[in-house]
């Protein structure tokens, strides 16, 4: 009686021996099993590695955008100040090609007026051949040119003879001066050796024409 109490108490503490341990593994088996997704890492290095080349690309696409847009915009202003600046140049009296005919002109009446007059002109226009031209521009007014040595000789005579007149320069051949009629002044220089005369009318009232000869450098 005693030998089986003894025995079925010993099965009985194996029996709750084994519950027990399954009860722990299983424990184990549940502990192990939920913390591993708290303890898995969770892998940002991947997704911040991914996301921060594209930042760093779009700075440089926009830094490399910005710098093209002041690069070309700083041509431009570039070309614009130096195409200014030809211009510039190119328009001051005596630096620039004269107009065809207006070259044509100069030609033949050059021992009368320098080239820096001739530069302000746009345009002359022949009014008889090659002997007489009409040469005109909007800073200078309008000028007479005469190939004629009988035309020479009458208008040196009025310039030196008449009260009217005043002469300025006088080398013999060459003479310089305006004669006057009213309000109106008429600036003429004749050459007589080559039989030349050109003339201006203008306003003695708005222009001195003593003033108006040396300004057009017609005579010091």
């Amino acid at each position: 009686m005693q030998r089986f109490t003894l025995t079925r108490l010993t099965a009985t503490r194996a029996t709750a021996a084994a519950l027990l341990l399954g009860v722990g593994v299983s424990t184990a088996g549940c502990s192990s099993d939920d913390a591993a997704p708290a303890d898995a890492p969770v892998d940002t290095t991947t997704a911040s590695a991914e996301s921060a080349p594209t930042a760093a690309d779009a700075t440089e696409e926009t830094s490399t955008a910005s710098s093209s847009k002041s690069a070309a915009e700083s041509s431009v202003e570039s070309s614009a100040a130096a195409s200014s600046e030809a211009a510039s140049e190119s328009t001051e009296p005596g630096s620039e090609k004269l107009e065809k005919s207006v070259s044509k002109a100069y030609d033949i009446f050059a021992p009368v007026a320098p080239q820096e007059l001739f530069a302000h002109f746009d345009r002359c226009d022949s009014t008889g051949g090659d002997d007489s031209y009409n040469c005109s521009g909007p800073k200078v007014g309008q000028f007479q040119f005469f190939r004629s040595h009988s035309k020479a000789k009458q208008t040196t005579q009025v310039l030196t003879e008449l009260r009217s007149s005043q002469v300025i320069e006088d080398s013999g051949d060459r003479v310089v001066g305006w004669s006057t009629l009213g309000t109106t002044a008429v600036i003429t220089v004749v050459d007589n050796k080559e039989g030349m005369v050109m003339q201006q009318m203008i306003s003695s009232d708005q222009e001195d024409p003593e003033e108006k000869i040396k300004e057009l450098g017609l005579a010091k």
